[in-house]
C-alpha cells in the first residue's frame, strides 16, 4: 500500500511540474512579451547585457540592469515570483510530509518550506545588485539566533531546495526553479534510502 501511495505521489508530483513547464514553453512561443511581466528571464538578459554593453566589470552591468528596470514592472515581477514560488513548493511541501507520515511530527520544518523561499526570494529582490546591501545584509543575520533545528538529512536537503527555489524566483529564473523541484521530488521519491528514513519503504 506504502509503494503504491508513494508512485501514486510520483506521477502526480512528476505530472504537475511538467504541466507547469509546457505551459511556460508555450507562454515563450504564443506570447514572449508577456514573460517581460514573470519572474522568467532573468538571468538571460544578464547574458544579453553581457553581449551588448562591452562593460568588462560584472558589477557594473548588474548595476546598470537594475537601474534600467522599471518600477512598475519590477513590483509585478515581485508579486509574480512570490505566487510562482508557492506554486512550486507546494508539491515539495506534500512530498515532505509524506517522507515524514511515519516520525515525530516537525511542523516548524513543514512550514518553513513555504515561507523561506518567500523570505529568499524578497531579499534577493532588496539586495539586488548592491554590494553594500549584501554585506549589511549578512551582518543582521549574523545576530540572529535561529532555534530550529534539522533533525535529519531529509530536513536539511528540503531546506535546501526550498532556499535554491527562492533564489531562482529572486533572480526572475523560476523556469530553473521548476526543474529544480521536479528532479528533486522525483530523486526523494525514488531514492531507497529517502524511504527507508521515512519508514515508508516496506510494502503492507
Amino acid at each position: 500500500m506504502a509503494a503504491r501511495t508513494r508512485n501514486a505521489l510520483l506521477m502526480r508530483v512528476v505530472g504537475y511540474y511538467l504541466f507547469l513547464i509546457t505551459l511556460l514553453l508555450v507562454a515563450a512561443f504564443k506570447a514572449p512579451d508577456a514573460l517581460r511581466y514573470l519572474p522568467f528571464g532573468g538571468l538571460g538578459s544578464l547574458v544579453e547585457l553581457d553581449a551588448h554593453t562591452g562593460l568588462d566589470s560584472l558589477a557594473e552591468k548588474m548595476l546598470l540592469a537594475s537601474r534600467s528596470a522599471d518600477a512598475l514592472v519590477d513590483s509585478f515581477n515581485l508579486f509574480s515570483a512570490m505566487i510562482g514560488t508557492l506554486i512550486v513548493m507546494l508539491p515539495l511541501r506534500r512530498v515532505y510530509l509524506f517522507l515524514q507520515q511515519d516520525q515525530p511530527s516537525r511542523p516548524a520544518v513543514a512550514s518553513s518550506l513555504l515561507v523561506l523561499p518567500l523570505v529568499v526570494t524578497a531579499i534577493v529582490y532588496v539586495v539586488r545588485f548592491s554590494l553594500p546591501l549584501a554585506f549589511a545584509l549578512a551582518g543582521i543575520f549574523a545576530g540572529v539566533r535561529y532555534r530550529t533545528t534539522l533533525k535529519n538529512q531529509a530536513d536539511a536537503f528540503f531546506t535546501f531546495a526550498s532556499i535554491g527555489v527562492g533564489l531562482a524566483a529572486g533572480t526572475r529564473s523560476l523556469g530553473i526553479a521548476m526543474v529544480l523541484a521536479l528532479f528533486f521530488g522525483a530523486t526523494v521519491l525514488l531514492a531507497p534510502p529517502w524511504r527507508a528514513e521515512a519508514g515508508v519503504g516496506e510494502e503492507d
